[in-house]
């Protein structure tokens, strides 16, 4: 039914067609809602009616060919009609009409690459990113050769913040056989490669494609590069002679470090004062110590403070060189009273005081600094020596302060020491003291960010209690009430089964003056709490009272599926789940939530088959997606099939969500299923940690890992944590309760006994 990408355009002319005569009459009447069909002149009633886009203009009939068209001719010969009809669009600026134009043309001829060239620029500039972005992988797929494609896909993935996705679809476009080795389009690749790279830290490959960068800028004639385009890359922060100069440095490559900063120098496009730290730099690297601290000494004379703390930095590294690095603090105490506004050298200074445990000094430091700056870098710091100091109630009034004066990139800094904090009981047990000596005071002195901040501590260390205690006094402190609050605690009460107090919540939650969309939210979490409780009835008429007020409000439709399923009443729940796809057909997401809750249920019911089937169909669509090679790939690892395509699968789910739960322990399972049972321990053992839900499952799979590496003892535990949560689950699985059951009674007896275990499946 397709033909080749080179026989597209000429198809129409074999056909003996001409552009608009080629036109279907569907095809034409998209171009022109107004057309009018020509009457039919008597004299010649085979002629069917013709168009015309305009009154003025000839009748456009189509032609009678002697031979009739084979199936597959008129097939082609209308895929190139949309498509012409498509570019008529285009030029009457009528992206939209033209997409749809573009999108029947490949129906007709999925592998046409021309149609593809221009529909996916314009499915990217009408914001259809995820069209746009199914429809660049197929076109690569047809033609790997695309590297306009790939570079759309590119950039798109690193948008999203998909970096080793960008890297792939750059890899493939710069290795393109339509790419130059010496041209702008190499450059241009090699450029947002090397950025890339950099930015994940690969500097011989940054180095790699800089080289590419650097080559053109200095050879431009070689790539056809002109005076403008070749001031712009060197006017280009990232393509400045000094960009490329640190890039080959941080590979080691020192000779074309020298000639890049030597070019910086000679077209003046590099201050005196950076120029002295990069010299400073090549020197090191060029075992010149002596000479490095001499040239940096240039760039501390002149007080500069472009390069910031990489500057202090290598100040240390050359000491540590010169083995006089206990001469480190010395000299930034000379150099920090001699640059009393500089926050970053003041910071330093007090860092390594830190280190040195001189804590009173760098809190002296760091105190009298800040005030100046909001800058991250001095609340961790000053949080880090609070830290070390046991000082409770200081550190809880500087987070205070970090929250309320840094916006969310400056607080992500402080994520790192947080996690030092909750490390340290000692400390931990002096915040919670101090909160809630805070809270008794009179008037209070406990802020709400105080109150989040304590009970997000408290609950990433399980901490349940405090955290309850703590969630619960933020939400009298936030006047609004706001209704992330409640979910949060909310989910904190269901995960630690206190599901009496989570139902109450709600009801406290609900009887406040709300929006109608707010009141919905709220019962749809009531919903939850009460089919956890075991009641199905009420959390139905809950959720009922929910599409009340929000008729026809897909999520909360989807909702209502989701609580049959939850219940095990499968027919009811493919019932509403295929009416909510069928209802929603255009809405990708709860098409796809549909899909996956669809796999889900067939799964549970035996028929794997069906469950593939979803799952491989979403998988074709869009090949990216995360979860459908989690899913996929677990599933594929459950039935022992396709292990190494599921492995696969699987770490590419957890390259892109390193820290999810669910896929590490599909990676454990897929492990287990080929044999690698050391190599399984890990992850299962973290995805157990991070407490994702499914606690039953996860445990399962630990235990069955344990006993196959004859860890027997730790294998019954894991097999009893696991029959506890399936048995607090109101609408558990009785097989695979009674499967757990079956284990413990085999092998329970096994435990503590140096006798090793029989090997086998447990």
């Amino acid at each position: 039914m397709s033909v080749s990408s080179s026989s597209f355009f000429s198809h129409a002319f074999k056909a003996g067609c001409g552009a608009i005569l080629l036109l279907s009459s569907s095809a034409a009447s998209l171009l022109a809602d107004d057309a009018k069909p020509a009457e039919t002149p008597p004299a010649s009633p085979a002629l069917k009616q013709g168009f015309q886009l305009q009154e003025t203009d000839d009748i456009a009939l189509p032609l009678q060919p002697v031979k009739p068209l084979s199936a597959g001719d008129q097939l082609r010969n209308d895929a190139v009609a949309w498509f012409m009809s498509g570019r008529v669009l285009e030029t009457r600026n009528e992206p939209r009409r033209a997409v749809t134009a573009y999108r029947k043309a490949i129906a007709l001829d999925p592998k046409a690459i021309e149609v593809y060239r221009q529909l996916v620029p314009l499915e990217f500039q009408l914001n259809e990113i995820e069209a746009a972005v199914q429809s660049a992988t197929r076109a690569v797929e047809i033609d790997p050769q695309e590297y306009e494609l790939w570079q759309m896909l590119a950039a798109q993935a690193a948008i999203s913040g998909k970096l080793p996705e960008a890297i792939h679809h750059l890899e493939q476009a710069v290795h393109s056989s339509r790419v130059g080795k010496e041209s702008i389009e190499a450059m241009v690749l090699n450029k947002s490669l090397g950025v890339l790279y950099s930015a994940t830290g690969q500097p011989d490959k940054a180095a790699d494609c800089y080289e590419v960068v650097f080559n053109a800028l200095v050879h431009p004639e070689k790539f056809n590069l002109d005076s403008r385009v070749r001031s712009r890359m060197l006017a280009d922060p990232q393509t400045s002679y000094e960009r490329i100069g640190q890039v080959f440095l941080d590979a080691k490559r020192i000779k074309l470090a020298e000639e890049a900063f030597d070019l910086a120098a000679k077209t003046g496009r590099i201050g005196a004062g950076n120029l002295n730290f990069n010299r400073a730099r090549v020197l090191l690297l060029s075992d010149k110590p002596e000479e490095s601290l001499a040239e940096l000494q240039k760039y501390f004379d002149a007080q500069r403070t472009t390069k910031g703390r990489d500057a202090y930095q290598l100040l240390a590294d050359i000491l540590e060189k010169l083995k006089l690095s206990d001469e480190l603090i010395t000299r930034l105490e000379t150099l920090a009273a001699k640059d009393e506004q500089n926050l970053q050298l003041q910071f330093f200074l007090a860092e390594k005081l830190a280190d040195a445990n001189e804590l009173e000094k760098a809190r002296q430091i760091y105190e009298t600094a800040l005030p100046h700056g909001a800058d991250a870098t001095g609340y961790v710091g000053l949080a880090r020596v609070l830290r070390k100091m046991k000082r409770s109630s200081e550190l809880l009034d500087l987070l205070n302060r970090a929250m309320n004066k840094l916006g969310p990139e400056g607080l992500v800094h402080l994520e790192a020491e947080l996690k030092t904090v909750s490390e340290d009981s000692q400390i931990v047990d002096g915040l919670m003291a101090v909160g809630r000596e805070q809270a008794k005071a009179e008037p209070s002195q406990l802020t709400f960010e105080k109150a989040f901040l304590l009970a997000g501590l408290a609950k990433a260390i399980d901490r349940t209690d405090d955290a309850i205690e703590f969630y619960r006094a933020a939400i009298r402190l936030r006047k609004e009430r706001n209704i992330q609050l409640y979910a949060e605690l909310g989910t904190l009460l269901n995960r630690a089964h206190r599901y009496e107090a989570a139902e109450e919540l709600f009801k406290e939650a609900l009887a406040e003056r709300r929006s109608a969309p707010e009141r919905a939210q709220l019962l749809s979490m009531l919903a939850r709490v009460q089919l956890a409780k075991g009641n199905l009835d009420e959390s139905l008429k809950t959720i009922e009272e929910a599409l009340q007020l929000e008729p026809g409000d897909k999520f909360l439709l989807f909702e209502e599926a989701s609580l049959y399923m939850h219940a095990r009443q499968w027919d009811q729940a493919v019932a509403r789940f295929e009416k909510l796809r069928d209802q929603f057909p255009e809405e990708k997401r709860v098409l796809r939530l549909c899909q996956f809750s669809l796999s889900n249920i067939y799964v549970m019911k035996g028929e794997y088959r069906k469950g593939d089937e979803i799952l491989e169909k979403v998988l074709e669509v869009d090949p990216e997606d995360n979860q459908v090679n989690n899913d996929l790939g677990y599933l594929w690892a459950d039935q022992g099939k396709n292990l190494d395509r599921a492995e696969k699968m699987i770490r590419k789910a957890i390259a892109a969500e390193p820290d999810n739960g669910a896929y590490l322990d599909s990676l454990g399972w897929v492990l287990f299923k080929q044999g690698k049972y050391q190599e399984a321990l890990t992850p299962i053992e973290e995805a157990v940690k991070k407490n994702t839900g499914g606690d039953s499952t996860l445990w399962d799979h630990l235990g069955d890992v344990q006993f196959q590496l004859k860890q027997i003892d730790k294998a019954v535990e894991s097999w009893k944590h696991a029959l506890k949560s399936g048995e607090e689950e109101k609408f558990s699985d009785p097989k695979h309760i009674e499967r757990l059951k079956d284990k413990l009674k085999q092998h329970a007896p096994q435990a503590s006994q140096p006798k090793p275990a029989t090997p086998g499946a447990p």
